[in-house]
């Protein structure tokens, strides 16, 4: 029984051996993948469409990323942006052992019919509305320097508020909902410290939650510049209730002041 015991053991041993002795057969690598694509404007007429083509070889999965937090798995893709803009693109393909390429190119969109020069009509005067301020001039709303002065269109009057703390808004609730693309800004006749110099545009459709639409960060009249109308654009499609300028800073004085304001279709 001890022998029969002993042979089987060693024959155990062997089959081990022979086990841990077998060599695994080569992995093939694959080709490597590369990442290609060109892209056209199929209709001049809508040109915030464009059409992507891949032409990546020696791949198994790809994504596409359109520079706008949307993407698409598809080889061909028809793309619709919301706004004119740049785009970073990004083509990414893999193989299925885990190699990757990746091609990545800046995307102008741009309307053919846009003219930075003209903006449309002002809103405030033609749909109409309330205004309100988080802190008045002493004189209350319809005084010589109070908040109404800001959307008189007249950049010989003015809204002066003392106290500046950087927490004002000039805020505006129209009859009904706008689509606004873009807004003005007349600076005062005096005190160039006193012009706002940090401030956001927001919009909303409740007065509670605002969605901002456009921000400036630094100076934008010189000491010279007075009653200066300064135009400005923004992106948008959503019809808003309520816009309001959130002031954050002016030129350093503990004074604010602002010509006029303006709330506008991008385009005549």
């Amino acid at each position: 029984m001890q022998k029969l015991f002993n042979l089987l053991f060693i024959l155990s041993l062997f089959v081990q051996c022979k086990k841990e002795t077998k060599k695994a057969p080569p992995v093939v690598e694959e080709p490597k993948p590369t990442a290609a694509f060109t892209y056209t404007l199929p209709d001049s007429a809508k040109f915030l469409v464009y059409q992507f083509s891949s032409s990546s070889t020696n791949y198994k999965q790809l994504l596409w990323q359109f520079g706008d937090d949307s993407s698409s798995t598809e080889v061909a893709p028809l793309h619709s942006y919301r706004f004119p803009g740049a785009y970073h693109v990004i083509l990414n393909t893999t193989n299925s052992q885990g190699y990757w390429a990746t091609k990545e190119i800046l995307l102008n969109v741009v309307d053919p019919n846009f003219d930075p020069t003209k903006v449309g009509e002002n809103y405030i005067k033609t749909i109409g509305g309330t205004l309100s301020v988080s802190r008045d001039n002493g004189g209350g709303p319809t005084a010589n320097e109070g908040s109404l002065r800001v959307i008189d269109e007249d950049d010989a009057t003015k809204f002066f508020q003392s106290g500046f703390a950087g927490d004002l808004w000039i805020k505006f609730e129209f009859n009904s909902p706008v689509v606004a693309g873009a807004y003005t800004m007349t600076s005062g006749n005096d005190a160039w410290d006193r012009d706002p110099k940090s401030w956001s545009l927001q919009g909303s459709t409740d007065d509670i939650k605002w969605i901002t639409l456009h921000t400036i960060n630094r100076t934008q009249w010189g000491a010279n510049e007075r009653k200066k109308k300064i135009l400005y654009f923004f992106d948008n499609n959503e019809e808003y209730k309520f816009y309001r300028l959130s002031i954050k800073a002016n030129n350093g004085s503990r004074d604010f002041q602002l010509s006029d304001w303006t709330v506008n279709k991008k385009q005549p």
